[in-house]
């Protein structure tokens, strides 16, 4: 059954082998379409998250700037996982000692964080 670790373990896998594999054919980030992004397909307009896996392939590169300009949230969503994948008790017991107003503040907060970036994308 796959629970959190196992999942960020995986997605961290994933991205190293296709790190790998873009980094020996000598593609770009930019070049790389894995999973095409239904909300841009439907509606014509980038979706909040549209950017994180050519972001997350050129953290892999590393090129940050290029990575920020993607999606600024791929540095969180790799940190995350790195945090959830090695060491999950941690990350567990850090969360757990939050209290129920501090994970709803850190929840709106980057729910908001992020309607902002993605708005500020749209109007750039």
């Amino acid at each position: 059954m796959l629970n959190h670790i196992s999942l960020a373990r995986l997605f961290l896998i994933g991205l190293g082998v296709v790190g790998l594999y873009t980094a020996s054919a000598e593609m770009a980030p930019e070049e790389v379409s894995l999973i095409p992004c239904l909300f841009h397909l439907v509606t014509d307009v980038p979706c909040p998250g549209c950017g994180m896996t050519r972001a997350c392939l050129a953290i892999i590169h590393g090129q940050f700037g290029d990575a920020w300009h993607y999606q600024p949230f791929s540095f969180l969503i790799i940190g995350l996982a790195i945090g959830a994948a090695f060491f999950p008790i941690r990350f567990k017991n850090a969360w757990g000692r939050c209290s129920p107003l501090t994970r709803n503040v850190l929840a709106v907060s980057g729910i908001v964080l992020c309607l902002s970036v993605w708005i500020h994308k749209l109007w750039t």
